[in-house]
């Protein structure tokens, strides 16, 4: 008898040479760019990942077919201690152009040269400190981008590179970092020394920086790619602009208005721009002043547009992601008619081609805005240089696309406007609140050369108007404006415009506040606490606070005791704005006011201030609860907004039982009249279930011989539900014990709609035993609740039923009535309707705080 051949590949811990070679084999087939997919097959295998696939790499067990960047990443992150000759290896299976991997979707990430993803210069820079002869001896048998990837390294080594490697080396830098933005794209290690140096491109700067190893003409190199890209430019001016400045201020003014034109840009970045240049303001105001009376046309770049070639990618149908494919379906095509930047030779026939620039005329708001950017920053100019303003600039004050978001936009303009004077200003002004819309972006600039007859005119107008302006631009005044904003909001008939005057002057005393100002003490008893926009957080609600921080105490303690009705029906808003030096009497009336109206207490409604305070808070707050149940919704906002330690006192000076979650839902259910529907709501418990427990998270769940497949490939499991525990499922299907989900894919969050149901009858639980390695045991108890919550406008219930909905839709899973979307669907209690969860159930990625539904017949899930 033969022996049998002796293995040539060591072992890998336990793995022998049959089982490295199948999992190489695996490893190769699987499609995902982040390497997640291959990340978990290796770890289920050993508890070394990156150890045990430079293993298969150094013996020719992985990367025989490259088709994912998954399994390159994972190494690239994983050079430490691994020679340049295993690095080499694999370098010498990579494809000439690494875009036609993962089905093509590399194409559209930024890469640091040519063709080769960022883990490939990670690879190649750590075979260069190792061994950079070894390196070089290989260089001119490898594929031209390849050469090109250990160029790159070898000049960061400070190193001589053929010139025309430095030339597209500089070319595909500028080009991806305008396209793709490399700030933020990981190291770029320096070699000095044969050792490696950090350098991380976290900026602009770095990313120049970096360039200039290349040669010196990146804003050349910057221009010559914008110039043939104005649609793409208008579609991305803010991030183009930011990264491609230095190109911008070598352009011509006549290109940069071009580049802008009436496209998606903002202020902020047409400002940028402008201010890094150094047009004269002649220059820039008959730029303002052509534009607004031809429009774009005068302006138009002299340059050929690139038209994009969209690379040839495989399928990304469901169903292909296992074939071996056809590499020459990714295969560029390399008979396109453009130049390196893009420049279309053209076919000479005359005809407009698809996509071609329409111009805009200098009626469109976005060309008026940009007229009038150039004319502010014209005056500010000719304003330090002591020239004239000509009168007819003030035409090209058009304020329609003035936001109260745009803070430095509105303080330059406030600032032109200073420097006009009060005539020309008063006339622009008033031009502005003629307009049958948008008058009220006037509001920003009332107090620019103050005049009362103006003021009172531009408040009389908002008063009357139906649709609230934004109380932002009023809150760009200064306090002068409060007591007409208080008779406006008296006049005002529409609800919304009476809170956006209580809202602007929250906004005009905080800014002021802010800047150092004081204001006449008469003007507090105007500061209105329910108006403040607490929902929204950030720069609505911040500068608010911090202004009644400020104020001396007794004139706050005056403020929170005469908002006290205001606030009746939220009380919980006093609470929001206490102090710590607060009087204990006031603490008492407001802890009182949110006793009086817990019903009102929501998620976040205590939270902020009250944190800052120690245990003399504490006595108050008993006080206030009296004989009161600690409900458990109050009892929870109270445990959130308050110190722990405080918090723990509160909860010990009751000497009561806190009410349970499930306790609070069944009462508040118990309180909407109308019919009532059983769910069960699914929690994950504490522990592995037992071996004959039938429901369980994860695992594998009893009875089940076989698991569905998708692509060949034996789904995971994900939950089996006990219908045993859920008797109105188990009438539904008769002769069913339990129901598996199991999932393609739960982990990457792919293809979840192409998961399946298993039922398993009684009779087939002992088919297979299961098993409840890592899995977790499923807690299920039934609630009654109000059949309304499922129907179409839910979201807009009051009282207990939107408590009750927001109960079942906040657990992190539930059975029978119907499904709680989380964005749009079908409404109502749904008999084909099985469950829902969240990743607070099943460790599944379902994304940005996504969902699954599972239905007798389809699975579908969302996420934000």
């Amino acid at each position: 008898m033969k022996a049998p051949p002796k293995s040539t590949i060591p072992p890998f811990e336990a793995l022998t040479e049959k089982k490295l070679k199948a999992l190489g084999q695996k490893l190769d087939k699987l499609l995902d760019a982040n390497g997640f997919k291959h990340n978990n097959l290796l770890w289920k295998s050993t508890n070394d990942a990156s150890g045990l696939l430079w293993h298969l790499a150094r013996h020719g067990l992985v990367l025989q077919e490259v088709r994912s960047a998954g399994v390159l990443r994972i190494l690239g992150e994983h050079t430490h201690d691994v020679s340049a000759a295993d690095i080499i290896a694999v370098l010498r299976r990579l494809p000439p152009d690494m875009g036609v991997l993962d089905k093509g979707e590399a194409r559209e990430w930024a890469t640091l040269t040519p063709g080769m993803l960022t883990s490939v210069d990670e690879l190649v820079t750590a075979a260069y400190v190792a061994d950079p002869a070894a390196v070089l001896a290989v260089r001119d048998e490898l594929s031209e981008n390849l050469q090109l990837a250990i160029d790159f390294v070898r000049r960061r080594a400070g190193e001589t590179i053929p010139p025309a490697s430095s030339v597209t080396l500089l070319r595909h830098l500028v080009t991806h970092h305008l396209k793709h933005g490399l700030d933020g794209n990981g190291d770029v290690p320096w070699i000095e020394g044969g050792k490696r140096v950090e350098f991380r491109l976290r900026s602009t700067t770095e990313v120049e920086q970096l360039a200039s190893r290349f040669g010196a003409s990146w804003a050349e190199e910057a221009l010559a790619w914008i110039l043939p890209r104005v649609q793409e430019f208008r579609s991305r001016s803010g991030e183009i602009s930011r990264n491609g400045l230095a190109g911008l201020k070598l352009a011509a003014l006549s290109d940069v208005i071009y580049l802008f034109g009436d496209g998606h840009w903002d202020t902020w970045s047409l400002l940028h721009v402008l201010d890094a240049r150094s047009d004269p303001p002649a220059a820039l105001f008959a730029a303002a002043q052509q534009l607004a009376a031809e429009g774009t046309a005068p302006f138009k770049i002299a340059v050929a547009q690139h038209r994009e070639v969209e690379e040839p990618r495989a399928s990304s149908s469901d169903d292909d992601d296992a074939d071996d494919g056809d590499e020459d379906e990714y295969a560029s095509d390399d008979s396109d008619e453009y130049d390196e930047y893009g420049g279309d030779d053209g076919d000479g026939d005359g005809e407009p081609e698809e996509g071609a620039i329409e111009e805009a005329s200098g009626e469109d708001e976005r060309v008026r805005m940009l007229a009038l950017m150039l004319t502010v920053v014209g005056i500010e100019r000719a304003h330090a240089a002591g020239q004239a303003i000509p009168p007819e600039l003030d035409a090209r004050f058009d304020l329609d696309r003035v936001y109260d978001s745009e803070a430095e936009t509105i303080a330059r303009l406030r600032g032109v406007l200073t420097i006009l004077g009060p005539a020309r200003t008063h006339a622009i002004l008033r031009a502005q609140l003629a307009k049958e819309f948008w008058f009220g972006k006037v509001s920003a600039f009332l107090d620019v050369h103050f005049e009362r007859g103006l003021v009172e005119e531009a408040f009389a107008r908002l008063a009357a108007g139906k649709y609230a302006t934004d109380a932002g631009l009023l809150g760009y005044c200064s306090p002068a404006l409060v007591p007409y904003a208080v008779e406006a909001q008296a006049q005002a008939q529409a609800p919304d415009m009476k809170a956006m005057f209580g809202e602007a002057i929250l906004y005009m005393l905080s800014r002021a506040s802010a800047e150092g100002q004081t204001w006449d003490v008469a003007l507090d008893e105007h500061i209105q606490l329910d108006q403040i926009r607490f929902s929204h957080g950030g720069s609505k609600v911040d500068p608010v606070l911090a202004m009644l921080a400020k104020l001396p105490l007794e004139r706050w303690v005056k403020v929170v005791t005469s908002n006290r009705e205001r606030c009746a029906a939220e009380p919980w808003r006093l609470a929001r704005v206490l102090r710590t030096d607060a009087p204990p009497e006031l603490l008492d009336m407001v802890f009182q006011a949110v006793m009086a109206r817990r019903q009102a207490i929501g998620s976040g409604s205590l939270s902020g201030e009250l944190r800052k305070f120690g245990r003399e808070i504490v006595a108050p707050i008993l006080r206030a609860f009296g004989d009161a149940p600690a409900e458990n919704t109050l009892m929870k906002e109270l445990e959130r907004a308050l110190a722990p330690e405080v918090f723990a006192a509160v909860k010990a000076g009751l000497g009561k039982a806190v009410e349970t979650p499930e306790q609070e839902l069944r009462r508040l259910a118990a309180e909407v009249p109308g019919p009532k529907v059983r769910i069960y709501r699914l929690r994950r418990g504490e522990g592995e279930p037992g071996a004959e427990t039938v429901a369980r998270i994860g695992g594998t769940p009893r009875g089940v011989v076989a698991p569905p497949v998708d692509r060949e490939e034996p789904m995971e499991h994900v939950i089996t539900l006990d219908l045993a525990q859920l008797p109105e499922l188990a009438a539904r299907y008769p002769g069913a014990r339990s129901v598996s989900l199991y999932l393609p894919d739960p982990q990457t969050g792919e293809r979840h709609s192409r998961g399946e149901l298993v039922w398993t009858a009684e009779a087939d639980l002992d088919e297979a035993p299961g098993s409840t390695k890592g899995a977790a045991t499923l807690r299920v108890e039934a609630f009654d609740v109000p059949e309304v919550i499922f129907d179409e406008g839910g979201a807009d219930l009051e009282g207990a039923a939107k408590r009750v909905r927001g109960f079942v839709y906040s657990s992190h899973g539930y059975v029978g009535g119907g499904p709680l979307w989380l964005q749009d669907g079908a409404p109502g209690v749904d008999p084909d309707f099985l469950f829902q969860f969240d990743e607070g159930l099943c460790y599944i990625n379902l994304g940005d705080a996504g969902v699954m539904y599972v239905f007798d017949g389809y699975i579908d899930w969302q996420c934000h």
